[in-house]
């Protein structure tokens, strides 16, 4: 096959680097540390160079306007576009359209192949502008289909970017296996629902801590478990074990009140978002990592939760729920719940013994380190070449 001259990503991913150009406080970006893996992955698999395409993302706190001004700048080591726009109230998203959309025409060449990060209308509308202007082959990377059990007037958007969407891409990555089934069955797909990688585990102490450690990291809301690991805790023996909770959502609030509570004290802390080095310094202080994914909620059947991949490349054992088939991807390297209730997880976190003694390292996940994932990569790359028409 002939080498394109680049492959471009249509994403609005972006990490440190963005964040102090950027001047001011916005929205912490929870899916960096999978899509520099995936990013990496890819220029492994192919070799060509990696162009990231974005839109600004929305102010935390400020609510007048302001004009954002185009910013060059790295997500990771690979370089990334972020075109200007007016970010007012209630006319942000349709001003990201239209300026987006020319910003992507601007950068993009013909020969390029690009990748959409999900079935976004900003995307969608950029990469049928490409296609039309460039003939560019268009891949999909199906990294979070939340958006498909949207309500109300989200889904007004969120469907028709995803029949639009659809008649466009050539080939899928695929965080969870079922978002094949959305796609046409012709084209090429690959699952990568996370990244392994033991070189990020921090040593710890040679004896143990008197207390089993336990962190959840991730997004604070109800699809996620936060209600079940809440009602558990009363359930939990009075010593012997802490609990760290990191991340964002509608249960940050009740977190932080409960950690300054006198019951959990000394037992519960909230850190909220913090960076990669102090998360990765936390991890290094805990023994178990918390995937409470309600397999009753329909988010299961769309998304996957990378942070178990996380968690085993720390060393931590993981105490998992099997929604999101993670059971069928993972085998015997979690700790599964027998029943998604509060006493059946406090049962299997007061097993103190269990989490304490040396632990066996896991096997399953090897599937998943970058180089591997490299190597399933190129067989996908090739596939959708030889379908292209």
């Amino acid at each position: 096959m002939s080498a394109p001259h680049r492959f471009v990503i249509l994403s609005n991913v972006y990490d440190e680097n963005y964040q102090k150009a950027r001047g001011e406080e916005i929205p912490p970006c929870l899916s960096s540390p999978k899509r520099r893996d995936l990013f990496t992955a890819i220029q492994l698999a192919l070799g060509w160079e990696l162009v990231i395409l974005s839109s600004p993302p929305r102010a935390s706190v400020r609510r007048h306007g302001r004009w954002l001004p185009l910013v060059d700048t790295r997500f990771d080591r690979f370089p990334q576009h972020f075109c200007a726009n007016w970010d007012l109230p209630k006319l942000r998203i349709p001003f990201s359209w239209v300026m987006y959309a020319l910003h992507v025409a601007r950068h993009v060449r013909k020969g390029d192949v690009l990748m959409m990060d999900n079935f976004e209308l900003i995307y969608v509308l950029a990469a049928w502008l490409c296609r039309l202007l460039y003939g560019c082959s268009i891949l999909l990377d199906y990294e979070d289909g939340k958006h498909l059990t949207d309500r109300g007037w989200p889904r007004l958007i969120s469907g028709p970017a995803e029949e639009l969407g659809r008649a466009l891409i050539q080939g899928a990555i695929l965080a969870h296996p079922c978002l094949g089934e959305r796609l046409p069955a012709r084209i090429p797909k690959v699952t990568i629902p996370g990244f392994y990688k033991p070189g990020a585990k921090i040593n710890r102490p040679e004896h143990p801590l008197p207390k089993v450690h336990f962190i959840y990291a991730g997004s604070l809301d109800e699809p996620r478990g936060m209600n079940l690991l809440i009602q558990a805790l009363p359930y939990l023996p009075k010593e012997g074990w802490r609990l760290d909770i990191t991340g964002s959502g509608p249960f940050a609030d009740t977190w932080q009140s409960m950690a300054q509570d006198c019951r959990f004290s000394g037992k519960l802390f909230f850190h909220g978002v913090i960076s990669a080095e102090d998360h990765a310094r936390l991890l290094g202080r805990c023994h178990v990592g918390l995937n409470l994914q309600l397999g009753s909620d329909p988010i299961s059947t769309v998304t996957f939760p990378s942070k178990i991949f996380s968690y085993l490349s720390a060393g931590l054992e993981v105490i998992s729920t099997e929604a999101s088939g993670v059971k069928d991807l993972l085998g015997e390297d979690c700790i599964y719940l027998s029943e998604e209730n509060p006493r059946a997880l406090a049962a299997i976190m007061a097993d103190r013994a269990r989490f304490l003694r040396p632990q066996t390292a896991p096997t399953a996940v090897g599937n998943f380190s970058i180089p591997s994932t490299a190597v399933r990569l190129k067989a996908f790359f090739q596939e959708v070449w030889l379908k292209r028409p």
